[in-house]
């Protein structure tokens, strides 16, 4: 039986609650990497706020994502730019494993990997450097060395639009040393008063620059200029740049 959609209701708040420039995944931080002209492949593009910054770069997009909301939130934003129409594909497909069929000069993962369990990670850095060509590069965040997440319900943001007031509130139970379930809280207010409450609950996995390495080698994908890795700091979005090499 197929797993529920986490963001079958979600999706519509996801933009209202990264509303900032600075909000990640990092949209500079993805965007600035795409070759300008090249073919990009972005796993996991949810409401679309990367695709459309990548999609000014480059000559082509495309996007695997299976929540069915986060899908027609970004064909909702593509209606409003006709210029980029051409460019982007979103197709229903599950990673890992996929095959398309062509390679791309592109591929990124923005906020994807807390959702990756480490055990699946050399089956999705493979399919990933199948599809890269020679050269092509590689870009993720998440790549973290904090400890799990562990904090009981905080808000994290709150948004009025017109007489509503919408509120996020997140928990952490660290189950372990790079696992957590998260608990996100979505509240909305009408005149201060509470109409409407909705959770979602999910694993968040963490991911540690060493084994990450080792995987990535493995599947043929070697550090690029620029390759970062974060610190302790609670806002380092932990970025890894890597390149295919040559498969002579």
């Amino acid at each position: 039986m197929e797993a529920p959609d986490p963001y079958a209701f979600a999706a519509g708040y996801y933009d209202l609650f990264r509303r900032n420039e600075d909000a990640l995944p990092s949209v500079k931080f993805f965007a600035d990497l795409a070759p300008p002209g090249g073919h990009a492949l972005e796993i996991g593009p949810g409401t679309g706020r990367l695709t459309l910054a990548v999609a000014e770069h480059a000559a082509s997009v495309l996007c695997l994502e299976r929540s069915a909301t986060m899908r027609a939130v970004l064909l909702a934003k593509l209606a409003e730019r006709p210029d980029l129409q051409a460019r982007v594909t979103v197709l229903d497909v599950a990673v890992p494993p996929f095959r398309l069929g062509r390679r791309f000069d592109y591929a990124y993962l923005g906020g994807v990997l807390e959702h990756v369990r480490p055990a699946d990670r050399p089956n999705l850095f493979q399919a990933l450097a199948d599809h890269l060509v020679d050269g092509g590069l590689l870009a993720m965040d998440m790549v973290l060395r904090q400890p799990a997440p562990d904090f009981s319900e905080r808000v994290v943001d709150e948004v009025r639009v017109g007489e509503c007031r919408y509120e996020l509130s997140a928990a952490a139970i660290a189950l372990g040393a790079d696992e957590s379930r998260l608990t996100y809280t979505y509240r909305t207010f009408h005149d201060d008063r509470l109409i409407a409450t909705e959770k979602v609950q999910r694993p968040h996995h963490m991911h540690r620059p060493d084994p990450v390495l080792a995987d990535l080698a493995a599947a043929g994908l070697v550090p690029a200029p620029g390759l970062t890795f974060a610190g302790v700091a609670a806002d380092d979005p932990g970025g890894v740049v890597v390149r295919r090499g040559s498969r002579s």
